[in-house]
């Protein structure tokens, strides 16, 4: 039996000098950069003994020697190439650091991960993988192997910074504390270095921190004009960037789960920036319902110790639990939570623009049992106060790493074994898509985003049923015996007797015992939340019904014994020879490949039948959608149809049946210069599917008179603003420009002279005329209420909903009207999502 391991907390007095040490005795200091720090700092209470100097080195370069300036510096901000160049600067000077390229962001910038420890275990870096790789996985290897890794093992720290681009601070703090790990000799770092793999992302989203220097620059060049909003973050989402951990839908999101594979770090660390002065996530709940229990007690017993920590170097304003709720796994952190790591983040107080501000402090300034020590009312805060306080948070957090490395690696490996053994005693036992079911093309792509994942996805090797009378009906005492004969025949109820479930050789089955059964679960169940529940985010996001499949969630054990085998991500279209077909013949089942099959072959003529179809003795409903097959296309249709995973029959004639033409239609997506950041997603799923589209703003609708001539579609996505905003724009000013320069060389995506005009009366005139000629307009949200409000779409009123609380759900929507050509293919609801009342 293996012990659990001892934990060590942080030792105040072996750590640092008291902030209060003259710098003039520290010959081994920095002295000009320990200068700046305390000059930078605005009060001697948010700086500690651990922060409040910089170690020297005649090698290695600091992020003053090497960019001009100290992190912290008022009114400086460093682009996220410079920041890479300044790591590669460490690496050059400094075995103890390694920069590695992770991926690049959708415009092509780099991302980069910085490794830091002694130089002997950076040598071994890949045996430190190694053991963490196997420790990930408890099937693989017995508790006395595990136990001999754990010794050892290195703990691995992964620290992120700048995904919010408006959070600027900790680019630049990472930078100092890259330095202060890789020269630093007093006792505390010696340890961690010798302890701990700290990894660094100095820099999540480079697009946006490129663009947030841009606004800097522009402000300090233009201190008289009113600042461009920061419009665009990342190339297609702003603050959403951290709600793509479930779709990984964005290179960012991409890059860092391939990096937590590679590496398996223990803990995730994200540097986020809001409310003040520090707080340390752990979450007022509700916690999701498939999170381990004992990852949860660490969060708390980590938090804890860094306020306790914290607090007795003196710094205000430290507290943790009545921020953030624990619930929904779309954050970047669940990349730790859901394999079995412990994700966590820090919001420290920042300006977003680096210079020092006096601040008024509101309700976090109030005392309360989580915050025994708030922060203060009013305070003038800089870039540098926000630096010290990250930078004490991590520094704190690497000597518990330091101290408790073998507990970090024993909890990883035991949080794997508690969820191989999920299956029997918890349950589900496993969750079965039928291979039979429709949408082909869905249940690839859920299947594909589960193993990106990291979760097993099996395949039965051959039809099987599942006794559904689970668990088994436990005897009946004498007691209940007697009370079941004593009921008149009118009393008893009959058993419904169900038929066992059948599913089809092939299924698929994403088996509980492995080690990431519990993201299974958190992303393929239902989700409830309490009426008297308040959830931060969203509440629901079961991906079998966004993806409109029938999943079944299966308790009886007996499943995991059907033979089957790892599924290889292959899931071909389903049809006969080409060779000598005039047509093909497609059911439509709604499903999202007959989109990528359509933009595959734009020039190839697809059509609806209007009425069922018979040939010999095969009958295809109306609603099937035909392909026109000549000599000329026939490869190309071929190679398309291969390429997806749907059912097609080959016709020997065009059927004669009514049809009409399936066209591709031209496409607009229109955005506001409010607000860009859900517009994105849209922009996103279109490209995903390949769908080509314009990218028009409401000026851009102003000017253009005929836009029927140019679109048959205009998707209005939520706007960020409220239907009079739609049509004024910004209040009137002086011009607010948002596009590329010498100045600011990286705002894009789109472009303007001037933000401030909206839609006008003129565009709105456009776009009603659009509709009247026959254009489809699609709006959501804020914008369905612009075009109530505005007329354009009659017999609506807006209704406020003061009592509904259900933001953020999965719901499932009756289809009314099946006739409608909207509804063609689907079934008797569609899968709708909710993401509040007006």
């Amino acid at each position: 039996m293996r012990l659990p391991s001892v934990l060590c907390l942080v030792a105040l007095p072996s750590f640092l000098p008291a902030a209060s040490e003259p710098i003039e005795k520290h010959p081994e200091w920095d002295q000009g950069y320990s200068q700046k720090i305390r000059e930078y700092t605005t009060a001697p209470e948010f700086l500690t003994s651990l922060v409040d100097h910089l170690p020297a080195s005649d090698k290695v370069p600091t992020p003053e020697r090497f960019l001009g300036y100290v992190a912290g510096t008022p009114d400086r901000l460093t682009y996220a190439e410079d920041v890479h160049r300044y790591m590669r600067a460490l690496e050059a000077a400094s075995p103890r650091v390694k920069v590695i390229a992770i991926g690049k962001s959708e415009e092509g910038r780099e991302m980069i991960l910085v490794a830091i420890a002694d130089e002997d275990v950076l040598k071994d870096m890949e045996q430190f993988k190694e053991i963490t790789k196997k420790l990930a996985d408890p099937r693989k290897i017995s508790d006395e192997e595990a136990a001999e890794l754990t010794r050892k093992g290195k703990a691995i720290y992964y620290a992120t910074g700048a995904m919010h681009s408006p959070e600027t601070g900790s680019p630049e703090m990472l930078m100092e504390l890259a330095y202060r790990l890789a020269v630093d000799e007093t006792p505390a770092i010696q340890n961690i270095r010798k302890n701990v793999i700290t990894l660094l992302t100095p820099v999540l989203e480079v697009d946006g921190r490129d663009r947030m220097v841009d606004t800097i620059r522009y402000r300090q060049a233009n201190p008289s004009s009113p600042v461009p909003p920061l419009i665009y973050w990342g190339h297609y989402v702003s603050h959403d960037n951290n709600r793509d951990a479930i779709g990984l839908g964005l290179n960012l999101s991409n890059n860092v789960l391939k990096t937590f594979f590679e590496w398996h770090p223990h803990v995730v660390h994200d540097l986020h920036e809001s409310i003040p002065f520090l707080y340390i996530s752990t979450g007022t709940g509700p916690y999701n319902a498939w999170l381990d229990p004992i990852a949860i007690g660490e969060w708390e017993r980590m938090a804890s110790n860094e306020v306790q920590t914290l607090t007795g170097l003196g710094l205000p304003g430290v507290w943790t639990h009545g921020f953030y709720d624990g619930w929904a796994p779309n954050y970047m952190f669940w990349v730790a939570h859901g394999h079995n790591s412990i994700g966590r983040f820090y919001e420290t107080f920042g300006n977003a623009v680096p210079s020092t501000e006096d601040r008024v402090v509101r309700e976090p300034s109030q005392r309360a049992w989580f915050r025994p020590n708030p922060p203060l009312p009013k305070v003038k805060w800089s870039l540098r106060n926000n630096v010290n306080y990250q930078q004490s948070g991590l520094l704190t957090a690497l000597t518990y790493a330091a101290g408790n490395r073998e507990h970090l690696l024993d909890l990883q490996w035991q949080l794997g074994k508690r969820a191989i053994a999920k299956a029997a005693t918890e349950g589900p036992a496993a969750y079965v898509l039928d291979s039979a079911q429709k949408r082909r093309g869905q249940l690839r792509d859920l299947l594909t985003l589960l193993r990106a994942q990291g979760i097993e996805v099996h395949q039965a090797e051959k039809e099987f049923t599942i006794d559904p009378k689970w668990p088994p009906k436990k005897p009946e005492s004498e007691a209940d015996k007697k009370e079941e004969e004593a009921k008149t025949d009118k009393e008893k109820k009959p058993e419904k007797e169900e038929p066992p479930p059948k599913f089809a050789a092939g299924s698929y089955i994403i088996r509980t015992d492995q080690p990431y059964s519990r993201l299974a679960d958190a992303l393929l169940d239902t989700q409830y939340v309490r009426g008297d529940e308040r959830v931060y985010d969203d509440t629901g996001w079961t991906l079998g019904l966004t993806k409109n499949l029938d999943v079944k969630r299966i308790v009886n054990t007996d499943v995991l014994k059907v033979p089957m085998h790892l599924w290889d991500g292959s899931m071909p279209a389903v049809g006969g020879a080409m060779k000598s077909a005039a047509a093909v013949a497609l059911p439509n089942d709604a499903d999202t490949d007959l989109i990528r099959l359509r933009t595959a072959l734009p020039d190839v003529r697809m059509a609806v039948a209007e009425a069922e179809i018979k040939q010999g003795k095969t009958t295809w409903p109306a609603g099937t959608i035909l392909l026109a097959v000549e000599d000329a296309n026939r490869s190309r249709i071929e190679q398309a149809l291969v390429a997806t995973s749907l059912r097609y029959t080959p016709l020997k004639a065009f059927p004669t049946v009514r049809t009409h033409d399936l066209v591709l239609p031209r496409i607009a997506i229109m955005h506001t210069w409010f607000d860009t950041q859900d517009e994105g997603w849209y922009r996103l799923a279109l490209d995903t599917l390949h769908v080509p589209y314009d990218y028009i703003s409401t000026q851009d609708a102003t000017v253009e008179t005929k836009l029927r001539s140019k679109y048959d579609v205009i998707i209005f996505p939520p706007a960020g603003a409220d239907p009079q905003d739609i049509v004024n724009g910004m209040p009137a000013g002086a011009p607010i420009p948002w596009k590329k320069t010498e100045l600011t060389p990286n705002m894009g995506v789109d472009e303007t002279d001037d933000m401030r005009p909206g839609l006008g009366l003129t565009g709105l005139q456009n776009v009603k005329r659009f509709v009247e000629e026959g254009g489809l307009l699609v709006t959501m949200r804020d914008t369905a209420e612009w075009a109530v409000t505005y007329g354009l779409a009659r017999w609506i009123t807006v209704a406020e909903s003061e009592t509904l609380h259900a933001a953020g759900s999965i719901l499932r929507a009756d289809v009314i009207d099946k006739k409608s050509p909207v509804a063609a293919g689907y079934d008797e609801f569609v899968p709708v999502h909710f993401a509040g009342g007006p």
